[in-house]
């Protein structure tokens, strides 16, 4: 896979593509290539990637609006986000501690330390993710 493109799991369980700092919806599969779009849809951003099926090389793009801003970590927040929802389906230790453990070895770090999501945008994804184990 290009050093660029990353597949990351979403909350659906399907995969999202992170390319140039940007998020990226699967929109469309057909014979040769996959269309993704741009997250920011909604708020009017047309930026679309059309990869190979086996999602490795881009063959093109369409650009992004101006007020669509690439954010470098966004693809570290997301890696860091799945993984507090793994620990806590799989832990019996309460949710806070699982999440203090976590920003205390992405602190440890300098290029890391703001970039860790904070409590409040995992709080309910860690629990929701326990509970699922439950039911």
């Amino acid at each position: 896979m290009a050093d660029n493109l990353h597949l990351v799991l979403n909350n659906r369980n399907n995969y999202n593509l992170v390319y140039e700092g940007r998020v990226h919806f699967l929109k469309h599969t057909n014979f040769e290539e996959k269309q993704w779009v741009c997250s920011r849809v909604r708020s009017g951003c047309r930026g679309t990637v059309y990869t190979n099926l086996e999602v490795s090389t881009v063959s093109r793009t369409e650009p992004h609006a101006e007020t669509c801003t690439a954010d470098d970590s966004v693809l570290y927040k997301i890696e860091k986000r799945n993984t507090l929802k793994r620990r806590a389906a799989e832990e019996t230790k309460p949710v806070p501690q699982i999440y203090r453990e976590e920003s205390s070895i992405a602190s440890t770090n300098v290029e890391t330390a703001g970039q860790f999501p904070p409590f409040k945008k995992v709080k309910s994804a860690m629990y929701r993710s326990r509970a699922k184990r439950f039911s």
